[in-house]
């Protein structure tokens, strides 16, 4: 999959907190979280734009990737999970009718 510059990095940086928190997929959580990480991005923007609350959107999102099981030692590799393959595989399809 090709991506913008900015989508390549939330994608690193959410590979990065999935390994960090042991998990061994990567889920739309894990992107939201990314995206929620970098204040001048896309998603804190649009956030901010229609007054939704930062820090609860953060904290259910934490709470959220507590849920996930973890596996010891930590994976190397993190392999995106159904829901994060969809999601995805639409940010493709729509970049290309965008001409993104």
């Amino acid at each position: 999959m090709s991506f913008t510059e900015a989508a390549q990095a939330v994608l690193v940086a959410a590979q990065d907190k999935a390994k960090s928190l042991s998990h061994q997929q990567l889920d739309v959580l894990h992107l939201l979280q990314a995206q929620l990480s970098d204040s001048d991005g896309l998603a804190m923007r649009v956030l901010k734009m229609v007054s939704g609350d930062q820090q609860q959107l953060k904290s259910s999102v934490e709470a959220g990737l507590k849920q996930f099981p973890k596996v010891s030692p930590a994976p190397e590799e993190v392999v995106p999970n159904h829901a994060c393959r969809s999601a995805l595989s639409e940010a493709q399809k729509l970049s290309k009718e965008k001409g993104d």
